[in-house]
């Protein structure tokens, strides 16, 4: 009873401080009205040929960058799903992986594959490419929000 007591008493735990508004967010109303239907967990990271990286809090106060990028320019959204193939399954398997399994729900999201490379590095590793143009925001935002956070974006064979 004592225990509880203190436990009431005990101040609550401070929530995370809010970080400042990314001026490129600010800066563009596309942009802006995608990361408000994203909330908090999302923000944008580094620039590079690809796009600006997508960055998702998974923890409470880091963000890991994610295999998503967005161009707003373009209003562009860009993913790269990976498939480790190991032995006989080879490139083959890992295609028809991800055409069973990840293509169907990008194609509905508004995403298409556009590239596809595979790669000797412990195993072969076929990255395949989606891209979707979007007006809307909210369309954007769930499409980046399926490759972030419901889907795996990373698949090893050897696991499955």
């Amino acid at each position: 009873m004592i225990g509880r007591l203190f436990r009431l008493l005990r101040p609550a735990p401070k929530a995370p401080p809010r970080q400042p508004e990314d001026p490129r967010v600010a800066a563009d109303p596309w942009l802006s009205k995608v990361f408000a239907q994203l909330g908090d967990r999302y923000r944008l990271g580094a620039d590079g040929p690809d796009g600006t990286q997508v960055l998702r809090r998974t923890a409470r106060t880091r963000f890991n960058p994610m295999l998503v990028w967005i161009r707003p320019s373009e209003r562009l959204v860009v993913g790269d799903y990976q498939v480790r193939a190991h032995g006989d399954r080879g490139p083959g398997g890992a295609r028809s992986l991800l055409d069973s399994r990840i293509t169907p729900a990008l194609r509905q999201l508004g995403l298409d594959s556009s590239t596809e490379s595979v790669e000797e590095w412990g195993g072969q590793l076929l990255t395949r490419r989606y891209t979707g143009r979007y007006d809307e925001p909210r369309h954007a935002a769930a499409a980046i929000r399926f490759m972030c956070q419901e889907s795996d974006q990373i698949i090893d064979t050897a696991a499955e």
